[in-house]
């Protein structure tokens, strides 16, 4: 079994506390980005297209993030009950007290619809390039969940199980981080191989993880401070997960009858220049 271990904080420089998880959070973010940015190039995208689109989806899924788990989870009981105006201000627009997975993924892609809307282009182009740098993305978000240990499990003598105050647990950031490891590994391994049909990689995370975080969400723990709620016994998540399976079911029928088609336009620095005229010839035109 894993021991528990506390690494959230850093000494404090300058009277600024240094959080593990923010740092691995941001490493996620700029990691990903990248990532996003090499598969859009394949695709034929503009680099400062697909940096305008990031930028977005990452306000939106940040935004909803927070309103998503205030209203799914913070709000389940009745501690609220005798909460001040001031209070329920905070807990709405103080985005630190809660931050939801599902709703952030609502909110990208809410962002990523408004975005290609609002300046025409193709969806699935900027779609599938998220999805090649999300999964990297979400390995190192995870990382930081596992560091801060805010995921606990159902107590358990599994021997991936953190041993917890109080008694070893799943730790359901520590098996996301691995699963979505194992992602990242098989979409390099992937590009390697050659340039792949469209959607192909936003199609495998989306499938792929619906079925994975349902049955995780399954091993949470109900005996701490906090549990996540249970809806006619089942979690948020679980619906949501319900809702990402149909989902990655559609995107994988999608690629598999247009995403071979695809055809990357030339991106400008890989236009040819074009060919300087004989001097013969440029003495004709004189």
């Amino acid at each position: 079994m894993i021991p528990y271990f506390q690494i959230d904080k850093f000494p404090s420089i300058f009277g600024v506390k240094i959080h593990v998880f923010g740092i691995l959070v941001a490493t996620g973010i700029l990691v990903g980005s990248k990532l996003t940015r090499d598969r859009g190039r394949q695709l034929g995208l503009p680099d400062e297209k697909t940096a305008s689109m990031i930028t977005t989806v990452l306000v939106c899924g940040f935004l909803f993030s927070h309103f998503f788990d205030v209203f799914a989870y913070q709000l389940s009981g009745d501690q609220h009950t005798q909460m001040t105006t001031w209070d329920w201000v905070k807990l709405w627009l103080w985005p630190f007290s809660g931050i939801s997975s599902y709703g952030g993924f609502m909110g990208a892609v809410g962002g990523l619809f408004y975005w290609c809307r609002k300046n025409k282009q193709d969806v699935m182009p900027y779609a599938d390039s998220l999805g090649y740098g999300l999964a990297a993305g979400w390995f190192f978000g995870r990382c930081g969940c596992f560091t801060a240990h805010d995921h606990p499990g159902a107590l358990t003598d599994f021997f991936l199980a953190v041993k917890y105050p109080g008694g070893a647990r799943h730790d359901l950031g520590l098996y996301e981080a691995i699963w979505a490891g194992g992602i990242s590994l098989l979409f390099v391994i992937m590009n390697k191989m050659g340039r792949q049909r469209l959607g192909i990689y936003v199609s495998i995370l989306v499938g792929a993880y619906g079925p994975v975080r349902f049955g995780l969400d399954f091993l949470r723990a109900t005996d701490v401070a906090n549990a996540d709620p249970r809806y006619f016994g089942l979690t948020p998540a679980h619906y949501l997960s319900a809702i990402t399976v149909i989902a990655g079911v559609g995107l994988a029928i999608w690629t598999a009858k247009y995403g071979a088609a695809y055809v990357p336009p030339a991106l400008p620095e890989d236009k040819p220049e074009p060919k300087e005229a004989p001097k013969a010839e440029r003495k004709k035109k004189r």
